[in-house]
């Protein structure tokens, strides 16, 4: 894992890039990602999905997507949602991330599943947010997950996937 200078060291020679960038949003031992402005929510459709079919499937019928304004969203029990990171990360070939929630959101009952940012990425991070037991606001801009660097051993393979570049909330494809 990569202390937090180290991070910077990699952010100062151009290698880690995050955008917009603050480095009060580099920590110890990783960097906080914020709330960016839209949001996906998971409607509640009783049509199945087959994952290996995505394209067959008008995907405006599974999600809401909107723009957050200075109010947030409130995420009442049990809802899942999907929200774009502010930053725009590009990671190095040899680096990969991991993210969780910060320790605030995790703790009011949130929860995201494991997400790993694959070395060579590049883009905004779409994250899936489960609701707790009751409700919370997410506002944009604020501070919410956190993600780990790690060098990647051997010759890592960079990533060239279906989601490298996706700006804002993306739904699956």
């Amino acid at each position: 894992m990569l202390s937090g200078s180290e991070i910077m060291k990699l952010i100062e020679q151009g290698k880690l890039m995050i955008e917009p960038f603050s480095e009060e949003i580099v920590r110890e031992n990783g960097v906080d990602l914020r709330i960016g402005d839209e949001v996906a929510i998971l409607l509640n459709n009783p049509t199945p999905i087959d994952p290996t079919r995505i394209s067959d499937y008008n995907l405006r019928e599974y999600y809401k997507v909107m723009r957050l304004d200075d109010e947030g969203i409130v995420m009442q029990p049990y809802m899942k949602v999907l929200v774009s990171t502010l930053e725009s990360i590009e990671m190095p070939g040899d680096i990969a991330g991991f993210i969780e929630l910060r320790s605030t959101f995790a703790r009011l009952g949130l929860s995201i599943p494991p997400t790993i940012i694959d070395a060579g990425f590049r883009g905004q991070i779409t994250l899936e947010i489960h609701g707790g037991a009751f409700p919370v606001i997410l506002r944009k801009g604020v501070r919410f997950a956190h993600v780990v660097f790690m060098r990647v051993e051997g010759k890592p393979k960079p990533y060239s996937g279906k989601y490298q570049g996706q700006r804002g909330v993306t739904l699956p494809r």
